[in-house]
């Protein structure tokens, strides 16, 4: 079924938002430009104080869960991380722009990326917007740098004959995946619905042992698999 660029044709009035930050300025500035948009209907804050605490539950949904914290390997983070998963939250991460963010891409898990010093309440309606639609919103630069280092450092290896039990069109994903297209524009290009983009994309990834979409583009090119393709 396609689905509309508009979140409020999508029959929802708006969207809940939690705000994971380890630092005051962070929590109230993110909120208060977060309550400003009109797809956001609810703004809630968290501090990662409570390890044991993780403020998800089945009676009260959180539709997209924003993180801007420095230590990503901290246990709390990784708990809310987790447990948004299981509820079908979206997360939106927050980066800086050293170096380091690679590792943080690939291993923490998220639906979108922006820039924290780009943060602005234009940015983070686009971004939201994006991944309400099946979209993964990625800075430039962090795209190129990811490129870089698919093509010039080493990324988890694919095991031959893992990469060989993919389909013809887990196949086809796999490089329209790398060619950075959505769930949305991949269904278009394959002629199949959306949700059967987002059950081969699911498989491509446990096929390549890949946490996310962005680390199976970066294996497909650093271990040649679309050349192969």
């Amino acid at each position: 079924m396609e689905r509309f660029e508009n979140p409020f044709d999508q029959g929802q009035d708006g969207y809940s938002v939690l705000v994971l930050a380890d630092n005051e300025l962070a929590r109230r500035g993110l909120s208060d430009m977060l309550s400003s948009l009109d797809l956001v209907t609810e703004v809630n804050t968290f501090v990662t104080t409570h390890p044991d605490h993780v403020p998800f539950c089945r009676h009260s949904p959180v539709d997209i869960l924003v993180v801007a914290c420095e230590d990503l390997a901290g246990k709390g983070v990784n708990l809310v991380a987790d447990a948004a998963l299981r509820y079908g939250t979206k997360i939106l991460l927050l980066i800086g722009r050293r170096s380091d963010c690679l590792d943080t891409v690939t291993r923490f898990p998220s639906n979108g990326f922006l820039i924290k010093d780009d943060v602005t309440e234009d940015a983070l309606a686009q971004a939201l917007n994006r991944m309400i639609v099946g979209e993964v919103p990625m800075p430039a630069v962090l795209a190129n740098r990811l490129l870089e280092r698919a093509r010039g450092e080493v990324v988890p290896r694919v095991r031959t004959d893992c990469a060989a039990k993919l389909t013809p069109r887990e196949r086809e994903t796999l490089v329209l995946l790398a060619e950075g297209l959505s769930n949305k524009q991949i269904a278009r290009r394959m002629l199949i619905s959306q949700h059967g983009v987002k059950r081969l994309v699911a498989n491509v990834l446990s096929k390549l042992n890949c946490s996310n979409r962005t680390l199976a583009a970066a294996v497909a090119i650093k271990q040649g698999l679309l050349e192969e393709l």
